[in-house]
């Protein structure tokens, strides 16, 4: 939504990296990301993922991995508490 890509940009000339959790090819796996410092974590739509305009706006990407053999999705609202716990630790 053109709030959420307004709120991107702006993190972005705070020199704040905005960060995509998305299934991506590029993305690197949460549990190795050691976040050294200030980040903005974009989420996408629970059905859909993240739209074009809002993968444009992140400077890179983390996945959280999932075992079993199960659709590869989390619910929004997990999937940002499980990004957020992994930051503070």
């Amino acid at each position: 939504n053109a709030q959420t890509t307004a709120t991107m940009k702006q993190q972005k000339r705070k020199t704040i990296p905005v960060i995509g959790v998305e299934i991506d090819n590029s993305a690197k796996n949460l549990e190795d990301e050691p976040f050294h410092s200030s980040v903005a974590f974009m989420m996408g739509n629970e059905g859909s993922g993240m739209s074009s305009k809002q993968m444009a706006a992140c400077d890179g990407f983390i996945r959280i991995s999932q075992y079993g053999g199960g659709t590869a999705s989390l619910n929004v609202s997990v999937a940002a508490g499980v990004g957020v716990h992994r930051y503070f630790h």
